[in-house]
């Protein structure tokens, strides 16, 4: 960038001896070719001051986009201060809020896969599985199982009133 810049203040400086050179001239022959000359070395240096005001552009814009990352960054680094690490069942772990933290938001878990990632994305409930309770991740499809409900209470929620005359 500094090179093309280098390279236009050169151009105005070859411009203006070019000029001086005019002044000095007898012929008409002579006023004409450095005429010429003056007028390509002028090319040159417009050509130079576009392109640096195009990488100027880009690098702005890269800068702008830089800033925002860091931005982002800082407010994902405040929000993970409102989670801690909780254990949903033996051998599941996610992110779910403090306590203290909370607010009037309703108790609820992140997908440790995305908060790693720097996303934060509640886990949902999806039903029963293996006999467990399980969560899942719209974003990443993450599933986890979560803690096993008490034998009644499981036969009470998956069985049906025949079953139970029965005794199953």
């Amino acid at each position: 960038m500094m090179d093309v810049i280098t390279g236009a203040f050169g151009g105005l400086k070859t411009a203006a001896e070019l000029t001086q050179g005019l002044l000095a001239l007898k012929t008409d022959a002579a006023v004409s070719a450095k005429v010429i000359e003056l007028n390509g070395v002028i090319s040159g240096v417009q050509q130079q001051l576009f392109t640096a005001q195009a990488d100027y552009s880009t690098l702005a814009s890269r800068i702008r986009e830089l800033e925002a990352e860091v931005a982002n960054f800082k407010n994902w680094e405040e929000e993970k201060q409102r989670y801690q690490l909780h254990q949903l069942a033996p051998g599941t772990l996610v992110y779910r809020v403090k306590p203290t933290m909370k607010g009037s938001e309703p108790d609820h878990d992140l997908c440790p896969n995305c908060y790693e990632q720097g996303v934060k994305a509640i886990l949902q409930y999806s039903g029963y599985e293996k006999g467990h309770k399980s969560f899942s991740c719209s974003r990443c499809k993450a599933v986890f199982l979560g803690e096993m409900p008490p034998s009644e209470s499981f036969v009470e929620l998956t069985s049906t009133p025949w079953e139970f005359d029965r005794g199953y």
